[in-house]
């Protein structure tokens, strides 16, 4: 931010946080992002990779972490990358005290369904747009 404001860039910067729900989709996301990540993040991440419970408890105590730094820098608004995968961000502004008791109302029940298309997620029933029209996800491919 403040090097943006050194250029002369005073728009509002709004930081766009992808939060650690599970450990496979933190190592494909930060391979495909090429993303550099702390040695000391990889490390614990690598610790729990067999557990992901606590990869999505670790996710919700990191991200609140992060996310405090950031407000207490001045960031006024925060944007969550869900992929449609809720729980951690409740469970991050709950924690903020931003709300209270959402990641106990969240339903991730069908997160196992969800599959990668491209760069996108979908799942069996979702809805879709294209630049070849409208529809309904019928079923997914393997390999796209």
């Amino acid at each position: 931010v403040n090097d943006c404001r050194k250029w002369g860039i005073t728009c509002p910067i709004i930081p766009g946080l992808m939060c650690i729900n599970a450990y496979p989709g933190f190592k494909k996301m930060t391979k495909f992002c090429k993303t550099r990540v702390p040695k000391d993040l990889e490390a614990k991440m690598d610790s729990m990779k067999d557990d992901a419970a606590a990869v999505k408890a670790f996710g919700v105590e990191f991200g609140a972490e992060v996310c405090q730094k950031l407000m207490d820098f001045g960031v006024e608004v925060l944007h969550f990358y869900t992929l449609n995968l809720e729980k951690v961000v409740y469970g991050i502004t709950d924690a903020l005290g931003l709300t209270d008791g959402l990641v106990e109302k969240s339903n991730e029940s069908d997160a196992n369904s969800m599959v990668a298309v491209g760069s996108a997620w979908a799942r069996v029933g979702d809805k879709v747009k294209s630049i070849y029209g409208e529809g309904t996800v019928k079923e997914i491919r393997r390999g796209g």
